[in-house]
């Protein structure tokens, strides 16, 4: 009897453990400098919604969905390596093939905001830029565009609740 109350005690101490080393919180750094983008975000009517992990060796990953009327609308799985010299944005929506985005080489004339990242593909017909940076109150943004910025469409989330 006592050996089983000590196996409970001693298994509850491990998944307490477990629990809470999932819990804490990486150091900042290690989240890189897309550390702007990691989590739930969705948009303020609840219609759009986004997620991306941490970096996991170099990769980060997401998802994308858009509901209407309740049910599923669009959906994305999305990807960032951020292992080369620049980062790869590598999008499939519905399921489609791939297409892949190269962060744009920062331009000396005008300097990049902090906590942004611009990724561009001039081959592909829509979106050929998408534009991610940290937005106002704890906010994602993000715009797509053509290459020279026109046909925007722009997205705002806060954190999911």
């Amino acid at each position: 009897m006592i050996h089983r109350s000590l196996r409970s005690v001693a298994a509850a101490a491990v998944g307490a453990v477990m629990l809470a080393s999932c819990g804490s919180s990486p150091d900042p750094e290690e989240l890189g400098r897309l550390r702007f983008m990691i989590g739930c975000w969705v948009s303020p009517d609840s219609v759009n919604k986004e997620v991306w992990s941490a970096p996991q060796g170099g990769l980060m990953f997401g998802y994308a969905t858009t509901m209407q009327g309740g049910k599923l609308a669009f959906f994305e799985q999305s990807r960032i390596d951020l292992r080369g010299p620049r980062a790869t944005y590598t999008a499939s929506p519905e399921g489609q093939r791939p297409v892949i985005f190269t962060e744009a080489a920062p331009d000396p004339a005008a300097l990049a905001p902090p906590n942004s990242v611009r990724f561009e593909n001039a081959e592909h017909d829509y979106p050929q830029r998408i534009f991610y940076r940290a937005a106002d109150k704890g906010g994602l943004a993000a715009t797509i565009s053509k290459i020279d910025g026109t046909r925007p469409t722009e997205y705002l989330w806060k954190r999911c609740e």
